[in-house]
């Protein structure tokens, strides 16, 4: 198929060099696609706890601050 022989190793060298690329940006894209759920998960747990603590301090600061006394009778 070739001429010479230094062809075939250049061929070789090429075909080994982007099967090492394609594994290499297989990697990189899996781990994006972990750190994009992680980031998502993240945000998740700690938006339910934002709107937990604001509840918690509504309730606290807003409604038992401002309730009636009871008249004694």
């Amino acid at each position: 198929m070739f001429k010479n022989d230094g062809e075939e190793a250049i061929v070789q060298l090429v075909i080994i060099v982007a099967v090492i690329a394609f594994i290499v940006y297989l990697i990189v894209l899996l781990a994006t696609i972990i750190a994009s759920i992680a980031a998502a998960g993240g945000t998740i747990y700690g938006g339910g706890y934002a709107i937990k603590n604001y509840i918690s301090s509504f309730k606290e600061n807003v409604i038992d601050s401002n309730k009636v006394p009871a008249l004694a009778v």
